[in-house]
Parts: C-alpha cells; sequence; structure tokens
C-alpha cells in the first residue's frame, strides 16, 4: 500500500468515524482501527486531530461541488421549475446525509478556532461558492459580478436551510425552498428587464 493509498484510507475512515460519533466523541485509534493502519500512522500524516478533521472536511466539500454541475435550460427559459431543479441537489443532502451537515458545522468550529485548520476553512468556503458562482454563470443574463455576490448568499441560504432541517425535522423545508426558487426567479426576471431596457 502506498502513501497515497493509507493518507486515503485514514481520511475515509476519519469520515466514517466523524459521522457516527462526532468530533468529540471521535477517536484517533477508533480511526486507525476503522483504516486498518497503525495510530502513528494518523500523527504522521496529520500532526493534529483538527488537521485530520479539516483534511476531511476538504476532501467531502470536493466530492460535493462534483456532484452537480451547469444547469442544463436545454434551450429553455430559466423558469422557476428549473431554478427548483437546480437546488434539488443540495436540498436532497441534508436529507439523504443529514450525518454530513452536523460533521460540516463541526469541521467548521474547528476551522474557527485552530489556526492551521483556518486556512482550510477558508479554502472549502470559497470553493463552494466558485462552485456555485459557476452553476449561477452558465445562466446568461448573469454577469461575474453578480453571480458571486449571489453564490455568497445562496451559500449562507443553502447551509442555513440544511441546518434548520437536521435540527428540526418537522421543519417545513420543502416550502422554504420553493420560496428560494420564486426568490431567484423573481431575481433573474428583474436582471433580465434591466438588460432589455
Amino acid at each position: 500500500m502506498t502513501d497515497a493509498d493509507k493518507r486515503d484510507r485514514i481520511i475515509a475512515a476519519a469520515y466514517d468515524v466523524l459521522s457516527k460519533k462526532g468530533f468529540d466523541k471521535a477517536s484517533t485509534k477508533e480511526i486507525a482501527n476503522t483504516a486498518g493502519v497503525a495510530q502513528g500512522l494518523i500523527n504522521y500524516y496529520f500532526p493534529s486531530k483538527d488537521l485530520l478533521f479539516a483534511e476531511v472536511f476538504r476532501r467531502e466539500t470536493k466530492k460535493y461541488c462534483a456532484t452537480f454541475g451547469p444547469l442544463a435550460l436545454d434551450g429553455k427559459p430559466l423558469s422557476i421549475t428549473s431554478i427548483a431543479g437546480m437546488l434539488e441537489e443540495p436540498k436532497s443532502r441534508a436529507l439523504q446525509e443529514p450525518e454530513w451537515f452536523r460533521l460540516r458545522y463541526e469541521l467548521s468550529a474547528i476551522g474557527l478556532r485552530n489556526d492551521n485548520a483556518k486556512e482550510i476553512l477558508k479554502e472549502m468556503l470559497t470553493t463552494k461558492k466558485q462552485h456555485i458562482s459557476a452553476v449561477i454563470q452558465s445562466i446568461e443574463k448573469v454577469s461575474p459580478e453578480q453571480a458571486d455576490t449571489l453564490a455568497s448568499i445562496l451559500y449562507a441560504v443553502i447551509d442555513g436551510l440544511g441546518l434548520q432541517k437536521v435540527a428540526d425535522p418537522e421543519f417545513k423545508y420543502d416550502e422554504a425552498y420553493g420560496m428560494l426558487a420564486g426568490m431567484l426567479g423573481a431575481y433573474y426576471q428583474m436582471i433580465s428587464k434591466k438588460e432589455e431596457a
């Protein structure tokens, strides 16, 4: 097994253990057992537990961004229905993988208190916003500047809605996403009219 393979196994095992136990209860011993490696190897690749968990955050963020691509309109005009379709992937993530949302918030807290992990947190926030911005820019009549600003807002809204759903299973998640699609549709119509004027 190569160094890269061992490192990958440790990161995958850390995600598995973290998802089930959370940051406070996850131990490097259990992660090593799950990965099938010696515990000392974790310290070799990751000098601190926080840095290992920050690396999990980086890996999972990239996987998440890779799960959906640009909005395919197939020549049709943008509508609330097509916007709702675009939002389906981030919406379903909180329903299908609530442990990922819980874990993201724990890893964000690590990034805010640990200077080494803070850079990884900043990088991952930028990665997500850039990905959302690229999806938005695939829609004509949205400038790169508008897309970047809207991406920051959407990122905060998507995360906030996911957090509410994970924390409160009774939260009216579908209704909130429906309203978000309507608001985005209204925004798109507004900028389209400005472009035509």
